[in-house]
C-alpha cells in the first residue's frame, strides 16, 4: 500500500492591495508542491479578513496536514488565533510585524523592527546625523518605524516618525529618508522625493528589496536601498534546496528571477514539510534549530525567529547587490 500524499492549504492575495507580493508567493509556493509532491491548495482572499477566515476554517475542518499562512501581517494576525488556538501549527513566510509572535505560529521571516538596521548602518557610515522615517498605515509599518528609531537613537542619530502623506521637500534635505509602506506607496513617495531640488543624504525604502521596484522606478532607483529576507546562496542547507537550486529551477519554471517574497514562502513549505515528515509535535519545532533556502531557523521561547537576518541591498545600474560585497550574479551568491 503507497503512503497517502501530504495535502497542505494557504490563502494568498492573487487578487487585491497585496497582489504582487501573493502571486510570488504562491509561485514559490508552488514549485515547493511540486517539488516536494504536495497536493496544494491555494485560495485567493483578495486581501480579505473574511476570506482568509474562512477558507483556515474549513481546513481545520478537513484535516489538512499542512497549514501556510497567507501574505501580509494583517491577514496572518486574523489567521493565526484560530489555527494554533486549535492546537494547529500556522507556518508564517508572509507575516513579519512584531506583534505577530505566539505559540504554534512558525514564523520564517526575521521580524520587522530589524528591517531597515543595514540603512542605519550606512547612515553611521556616511556620518548622517538625522534619521527621518516616513510611514503608511498599519501595525507592519509602525513596527519597521519603531525599529529603525530605536537603532538610530542607540547610534547617536536624531531619529523621528512621520507619516508619508505630510512629508515635505525641506524635512528630508540633508537627512536620511527611510520608506515603509505599500509597494505602490513606497514607488511613489520615492519619485516625488526624486524631483524635489535637495536630496537626502541617503534614501531607503522597504519595497526596494523587490525586483519589480527596480522595473517600475528605473534610474530613479539608483542607490537606493532595500531590506530583504532572502539572498541567493549556493550553500546546501539542513531543510530543502540551496538558494541557487531553486533560483535556476524557479527560473527555469517562470522565466523571471524569484524575489525573496517567493524564496521564503517555498522556504515555509519545504519546513512545514520536513516537521511533518518527522512527526514534530509544536515544542519540537519551536525548538528545532535548523536552516533552509532562506537561511537559519530558530525561534526563542516567545516563538519568535531569532536565526534569521534581513540582508540589505542597494540599487546599482539596475540591479540589487547587496551592501558591502562585490556584485556576483543576477541576485548575488554568498
Amino acid at each position: 500500500m503507497g503512503t497517502a500524499t501530504t495535502t497542505a492549504a494557504v490563502t494568498l492575495s492573487l487578487t487585491g492591495p497585496f497582489a504582487r507580493q501573493g502571486t510570488e508567493a504562491a509561485q514559490g509556493m508552488e514549485f515547493w508542491a511540486e517539488e516536494a509532491g504536495v497536493r496544494l491548495t491555494v485560495v485567493d482572499d483578495g486581501g480579505l479578513r473574511s476570506a482568509a477566515l474562512q477558507a483556515y476554517t474549513a481546513w481545520l475542518d478537513q484535516g489538512v496536514d499542512l497549514l501556510l499562512g497567507p501574505y501580509a501581517s494583517g491577514l496572518v494576525r486574523a489567521v493565526a488565533p484560530l489555527v494554533c488556538d486549535a492546537g494547529r501549527l500556522l507556518y508564517n513566510h508572509g507575516g513579519s510585524a512584531d506583534d505577530l509572535a505566539r505559540p504554534g505560529l512558525v514564523s520564517l521571516p526575521a521580524p520587522a523592527s530589524t528591517y531597515f538596521h543595514g540603512a542605519v548602518q550606512e547612515a553611521v557610515a556616511r556620518q548622517v546625523d538625522r534619521l527621518l522615517v516616513a510611514r503608511g498605515p498599519g501595525r507592519f509599518a509602525q513596527a519597521v518605524a519603531a525599529g529603525a528609531v530605536a537603532r538610530a537613537s542607540q547610534r547617536g542619530i536624531d531619529a523621528q516618525t512621520i507619516m508619508m502623506g505630510s512629508l515635505t521637500a525641506a524635512d528630508v534635505a540633508g537627512a536620511a529618508l527611510l520608506v515603509v509602506g505599500r509597494f505602490e506607496e513606497d514607488v511613489a513617495v520615492v519619485r516625488r522625493v526624486r524631483g524635489w531640488p535637495r536630496a537626502p543624504a541617503l534614501l531607503a525604502a522597504v519595497a526596494a528589496g523587490l525586483p519589480a521596484f527596480g522595473e517600475q522606478l528605473g534610474p530613479a532607483a539608483e542607490d537606493l536601498l532595500g531590506p530583504v529576507q532572502w539572498w541567493l546562496s549556493r550553500r546546501r542547507p539542513e531543510v530543502g534546496p540551496s538558494g541557487a537550486n531553486f533560483a535556476g529551477r524557479y527560473r527555469r519554471r517562470t522565466g523571471r528571477e524569484p524575489s525573496y517574497v517567493a524564496a521564503q514562502a517555498a522556504a515555509a513549505g519545504y519546513l512545514a514539510h520536513a516537521a511533518h515528515h518527522q512527526g514534530l509535535a509544536a515544542e519540537a519545532v519551536r525548538q528545532w534549530t535548523t536552516s533552509t533556502l532562506l537561511g537559519s531557523f530558530a525561534l526563542d521561547d516567545g516563538w519568535r525567529q531569532v536565526g534569521h537576518r534581513v540582508r540589505t541591498i542597494r540599487w546599482e545600474h539596475g540591479r540589487m547587490v547587496p551592501v558591502g560585497q562585490a556584485p556576483a550574479g543576477a541576485f548575488g551568491l554568498d
